[in-house]
């Protein structure tokens, strides 16, 4: 079946980031201990980024409370947390040209939609508006969804609501593609979609999921399957 429009995941599928918030992070945690006149342990300072990071991501937390968590084992009463995370908002802005990077194949694929005329979108979970920044910096040139945590966020069907509207096509003629066969496979499945895995680094699927649509070790192969799709 024709593409009507395809839909991306961005991290780990067109791009990646180099652990961009985790290693400001820890240099935030680091430097704050050491204003305090506290003793720090590297490892310990990863240790509860690591964390705050996965309770953000697995949607346990929003983004400022796991940060002002991990922020409160390394402060002092009274310092302002506030103020701290909205530094790491800014500084990780602020040094993501240093750390984030198109994954091989993906600036070629993105002019050979353009030149084939194939609308394309990035559909990303993440925070605002960093995943609009990562985007830009490879020179992703369409509309950018960032879903929100706690209201719609792959894998819910419904984070995948604002491709449907931009493309206005039925689901079925919307490609999804992603690496995460949880959040990107499964996610845009449910919700109707046509889902691709883009497996570039061999991982093995989940056992008893919904296999994907299509599977991609190369981003050079989805073009051509949307081009000369299987019948």
């Amino acid at each position: 079946m024709n593409a009507v429009g395809v839909g991306f995941d961005f991290d780990h599928t067109l791009g990646i980031d180099n652990k961009l918030e985790r290693t400001i992070g820890i240099e935030l945690l680091v430097r704050q201990a050491r204003a305090d006149c506290r003793s720090v342990d590297q490892a310990q300072a990863s240790q509860a980024m690591d964390a705050a990071l996965d309770a953000f991501r697995s949607e346990r937390m929003t983004l400022e409370d796991a940060l002002r968590a991990a922020f409160m084992r390394f402060g002092r009463e009274g310092v302002d947390f506030e103020a701290v995370i909205a530094c790491f908002r800014a500084t990780v802005l602020a040094r993501a040209p240093a750390f984030v990077e198109p994954l091989p194949g993906a600036l070629e694929l993105l002019d050979a939609l353009d030149r084939e005329g194939i609308p394309y979108a990035l559909l990303t979970n993440g925070w605002s508006p960093l995943q609009e920044e990562k985007a830009r910096l490879i020179g992703f040139r369409r509309a950018v969804f960032v879903g929100q945590s706690g209201i719609a966020w792959k894998p819910s069907p419904c984070a995948f609501e604002p491709l449907l509207r931009y493309f206005g096509a039925p689901a079925d003629r919307i490609w999804y593609v992603g690496d995460d066969p949880i959040a990107d496979v499964a996610g845009a499945a449910a919700a109707g979609l046509r889902s691709v895995w883009f497996d570039w680094e061999n991982r093995p699927y989940p056992a008893g999921r919904e296999p994907p649509a299509y599977r991609i070790h190369a981003l050079r192969e989805l073009f051509t399957l949307l081009t000369n799709p299987p019948a």
